[in-house]
C-alpha cells in the first residue's frame, strides 16, 4: 500500500502542525498574555516539530501511531508554554488544532499532487503552493476561531471529554484506508484516500466547530436566565418597599384622624378606649425578628409581613447567629428563595387555617441545618427539571423555575447540599446541609428566634 499511496511529506506536516498552533494561540490570545514569550515558543516550536516529525518517517510503520501521540504531545505544549492556562485548556485547545492540522495537511497535499502531476509543474510549484494554500487556509481558520475563542475559552470537563472523543473518532475515520482496504469504509486508490480522509477531516471539524458554538449559545442562555432572574428579584424588592410604604401612609393617615378625634373627646372612658386602639394598631410593626443575624432578620420581618398579608402562619425556630459565616447574597438565595416558594405553596391552600410554615434553622454536629415545610399542593411537585430539580408550575418557564437551582448553588460554595421532596404527610419540605467552617465561632451571638 506504501508504494501506491504517495504519503504528505513530514515537512508539510510539520508546516500544517505549527501553523495549527499560530492558529489557536492568535485566536485564544489575551490581552495579559506575554507577547514575548509565545514569539520565542512559536519560533522555536517550528524547527523542533519539524525535526521531530523528520524522526518520526524514519521510524517502523508500528510506531505510526505512537508517533502521532507524540506529535499532539508536542502541539500541546507548544500551546501550554506559550498561553499558559490551565491544562484543561491547552487539552481543548490542541485537540481542535490536532484536528485543524490534519485538515490542512491532506487538502494541501491533494492540490500538490495535483500540481506536481501537471505536465508543466515541478516540486518548487508544489512547495510554492503549500505555503499559499496554508496561508489562506489557516487565515480563514484563524477568522473563524477567534470569534469563538474571544468570547469564552475556557471549556468545562464535558466540552474536553466531547471534543476528544470526536476528534479521536475523527482520526480513526480519516485514516482507516491507510491501516487497512479491506474495510467498506476504506478508499482503494491513492486520490481516493486523500479525498477521504480530507473530508472526513473537514467533517470533524464542523463537529467541533458546532459543538462549541453550541456550548457557548448554551452559556449565554443561562448568563440571560441568571440576569433575567436578577432583575425579577430586584423588581419583587422594588414591590415589596411599595407596600411597605403604602401601608406606612396608609396608617400615618388613620393616626392622623385618630389622634384628631382622641383631642375632641370629652368623655375620658371613650378617650381611653381610642388610646387603647391605637396602641393596638402599631402593635404588629413593633414585632421585629431578633434572631442574633441582622442580615436575617431583615429577610425574615419582610417575608413575615408577606405572610401577615396573605393569611399565611410563619412559625421559626431560627438561630440567626449560626449563619454568620454566610455571605448576606447567599443567605438571601437561600432563606429567600425558600421561603418565597413556602408562601407561594401555602396561598394554594383553600382554608387560612392550614397555611402554615415552619422554618427551623440549628446547629447539629458541626453542620448548619436549614428546614422550610410547608402544606403541599399537588400541582406544585409534578414536574423535574433537567438538572433533577422540581420544575416551576407557572407557565412562564423563562422567567421562573431558578430559586431551587440558586439555592443549590449557594449551598454548593459551602460544599452544602440541598434536597427537596415530600414528606408523605402532607407537607414538602426544603433542607440545606452546610457543614460549619472551624473559622466559625461556635456560640451564638443571640438565642434562637422562636
Amino acid at each position: 500500500m506504501s508504494e501506491e499511496l504517495p504519503d504528505i511529506p513530514r515537512l508539510w506536516t510539520a508546516a500544517a502542525e505549527w501553523g495549527a498552533c499560530l492558529v489557536y494561540v492568535l485566536a485564544a490570545w489575551r490581552a495579559t498574555d506575554p507577547a514575548r514569550r509565545a514569539v520565542v515558543v512559536l519560533g522555536t516550536a517550528l524547527p523542533v516539530i519539524a525535526l521531530y516529525q523528520l524522526l518520526a518517517g524514519t521510524l517502523p510503520m508500528w510506531a505510526w501511531l505512537p508517533a502521532m501521540v507524540g506529535a499532539v504531545g508536542l502541539m500541546w505544549l507548544v500551546l501550554h508554554l506559550a498561553l499558559g492556562g490551565s491544562v484543561r485548556r491547552s487539552t481543548y485547545l490542541v485537540v481542535r488544532a490536532f484536528v485543524v492540522a490534519e485538515l490542512v495537511a491532506s487538502l494541501q497535499w491533494q492540490l500538490s499532487l495535483s500540481t506536481i502531476a501537471a505536465p508543466a509543474s515541478s516540486f518548487a510549484l508544489a512547495v510554492a503552493t503549500m505555503v499559499v494554500f496554508d496561508t489562506l487556509m489557516l487565515g480563514l481558520l484563524l477568522a473563524i476561531e477567534r470569534r469563538q475563542m474571544h468570547s469564552d475559552p475556557s471549556p468545562t470537563p464535558v466540552d474536553v471529554a466531547v471534543s476528544t472523543a470526536i476528534a479521536a473518532i475523527t482520526f480513526a475515520l480519516s485514516n482507516l484506508s491507510f491501516v487497512s482496504t479491506a474495510t467498506p469504509f476504506s478508499g482503494r486508490l491513492g486520490r481516493e484516500i486523500f479525498y477521504i480522509r480530507t473530508l472526513v477531516d473537514l467533517c470533524g471539524y464542523v463537529v467541533l466547530y458546532a459543538q462549541r458554538e453550541t456550548a457557548r449559545q448554551t452559556s449565554a442562555a443561562r448568563e440571560l436566565a441568571t440576569s433575567r432572574a436578577l432583575l425579577r428579584s430586584q423588581y419583587d424588592q422594588y414591590l415589596a418597599s411599595k407596600r411597605a410604604m403604602d401601608v406606612v401612609n396608609r396608617k400615618y393617615h388613620d393616626l392622623r384622624n385618630l389622634v384628631t378625634a382622641i383631642r375632641g373627646e370629652e368623655d375620658p372612658q371613650v378617650r381611653r378606649d381610642q388610646l387603647d386602639e391605637l396602641e393596638a394598631s402599631v402593635r404588629p410593626y413593633a414585632a421585629f425578628v431578633r434572631s442574633g443575624n441582622p442580615v436575617l432578620d431583615v429577610i425574615l420581618t419582610d417575608k413575615g409581613q408577606v405572610c401577615a398579608e396573605r393569611e399565611v402562619t410563619l412559625r421559626m425556630m431560627a438561630d440567626g447567629a449560626a449563619l454568620a459565616f454566610l455571605s448576606p447574597m447567599d443567605m438571601a438565595a437561600i432563606l429567600g428563595n425558600g421561603l418565597d416558594n413556602a408562601i407561594e405553596a401555602a396561598v394554594r391552600v383553600a382554608a387560612p387555617e392550614d397555611r402554615v410554615i415552619r422554618l427551623d434553622i440549628r446547629r447539629r454536629r458541626g453542620f448548619v441545618v436549614i428546614e422550610i415545610e410547608n402544606p403541599l399542593v399537588g400541582a406544585a411537585v409534578s414536574g423535574v427539571s433537567r438538572d433533577g430539580l422540581f420544575a416551576t408550575t407557572k407557565e412562564d418557564t423563562s422567567q421562573h423555575g431558578f430559586g431551587l437551582a440558586s439555592i443549590r448553588q449557594a449551598a454548593a460554595r459551602y460544599d452544602g447540599e440541598m434536597s427537596a421532596s415530600p414528606t408523605g404527610h402532607g407537607t414538602f419540605r426544603l433542607r440545606v446541609l452546610l457543614p460549619v467552617p472551624e473559622s466559625a465561632s461556635p456560640t451564638s451571638a443571640a438565642p434562637p428566634v422562636k
